[in-house]
């Protein structure tokens, strides 16, 4: 009995009833990407596309109950560097929690090629030392900043993060409000993608790929995730 109320409440823990939808909805479906404590599991260290020999994850990030974390100011040696799943998605629903340290910038990527692709953005606002206008939490990095109002908590507290991408459509929640939905291939997003940085630079292909879910290494001081579990759409 204590075994099965035990089981009860981690399944609660890892897959809130606000994370599934409707009872009809099975938690099978489902992936917690922090499950287990070998943080080779389910990520591996993103490589130089010319080098076919794949490295295991650097000291600097650690998976520990369920909590994935870079640290790089007081790790002071071994590597870090930008991490990602072993599978790739293209429709699909990511949750998350996170907490991004003091003028720290990180970011989760994807529908991307060697690093290439949308970014939800993660950033301390209030403290980063650039705080250009496509650079604050939630926004889809380099392409839209929304001028609605957003609840970004002090970088000490949890943030609730959430990446919808079905389709054409994309959204982008961040504490319960979404902050971000952008249709890609509509004028509107003609107009944004032409004025972004892949536009210029010539990325062919933007944001189209069947990519890998990417956790980036800005090489600032770190970020800290906790509560994240993804489902295909």
């Amino acid at each position: 009995m204590k075994t099965l109320l035990k089981s009860a409440i981690l399944a609660l823990f890892i897959f809130p009833l606000n994370a599934c939808g409707d009872e009809s909805e099975k938690t099978a479906q489902w992936t917690n990407l922090l499950e287990g404590s070998d943080i080779n599991e389910n990520w591996r260290l993103v490589s130089n596309p010319k080098d076919s020999q794949q490295k295991l994850i650097g000291k600097r990030w650690s998976l520990s109950d369920g909590i994935l974390e870079l640290k790089r100011k007081e790790i002071a040696k071994g590597p870090g560097g930008s991490i990602e799943t072993h599978k790739k998605y293209f429709n699909f629903e990511l949750q998350f929690e996170f907490k991004i340290a003091f003028n720290s910038n990180s970011g989760i990527k994807y529908r991307q090629l060697n690093a290439l692709g949308f970014e939800y953005q993660i950033i301390d606002d209030e403290n980063y030392r650039h705080n250009a206008a496509t650079l604050r939490t939630g926004e889809l990095y380099s392409i839209k900043k929304e001028e609605s109002p957003r609840i970004l908590k002090k970088h000490t507290e949890w943030n609730t993060g959430k990446i919808i991408a079905n389709g054409n459509h994309l959204e982008h929640w961040l504490n319960g409000q979404k902050v971000l939905d952008l249709e890609v291939g509509s004028e509107e997003w003609k107009k944004l993608y032409n004025k972004s940085k892949y536009y210029r630079a010539g990325v062919k292909n933007f944001g189209s790929h069947v990519g890998f879910i990417h956790i980036q290494d800005h090489s600032d001081t770190g970020i800290t995730f906790r509560k994240m579990i993804i489902r295909k759409l």
